[in-house]
């Protein structure tokens, strides 16, 4: 089983990333801001799921061992795939996951594309209790916050990627941060 990778990235693209290890190249399925942390001739390391079905053996990337750690969490859900995983950790922070399954708040996890008001439930009844450790953890849920707002305003992944790499990371004020990303976006 493969647990961490380390090497140069290959090629990104809008779902995944190859990354060459020893001259083997591994496709890499990652949440979306891991996909635009990095481009093309960028060194990467990151940990690994391998998730094995009876077809398909494939390799989910992540930056943070949190992520990793939610990842597998989420997969064991019953209803959760490592489709839907990846799209809740595309959209939300590790610590947004955290505290909206420990507040018991549906609505949160509802956001994400393919998460429905009962799966979002099944998640917080299955989950509550064994997240706490995570909250608090990584970037704060107002970074997430202005991502979301850029992209409504039209602003490509790219664009929202880029510029949050420039704010102040210590700021926890939402509007502040969606304001000082305006005033730097080309």
């Amino acid at each position: 089983m493969i647990g961490y990778l380390s090497g140069v990235v290959h090629k990104v693209s809008e779902k995944d990333m190859i990354l060459l290890v020893g001259g083997v190249g591994y496709k890499l399925l990652a949440p979306l801001p891991v996909l635009l942390a990095h481009s093309a001739g960028t060194e990467a390391s990151l940990y690994i799921h391998t998730h094995v079905r009876e077809d398909q053996l494939s390799l989910y990337g992540f930056e943070q061992d949190i992520e990793l750690e939610l990842f597998e969490r989420l997969i064991n859900v019953s209803g959760i795939g490592p489709k839907s995983a990846l799209a809740m950790l595309s959209v939300h922070s590790p610590a947004s996951v955290a505290e909206a399954v420990e507040r018991g708040d549906a609505a949160v996890l509802s956001h994400t594309p393919g998460i429905g008001k009962k799966t979002a439930e099944k998640i917080i009844i299955e989950l509550k209790g064994k997240l706490a450790h995570l909250q608090g953890a990584g970037k704060t849920d107002s970074f997430f916050e202005v991502r979301l707002a850029l992209e409504a305003l039209g602003y490509s992944p790219k664009e929202v990627h880029d510029v949050l790499q420039k704010l102040n990371p210590l700021e926890t004020n939402t509007s502040t941060l969606i304001k000082e990303a305006l005033s730097k976006i080309k």
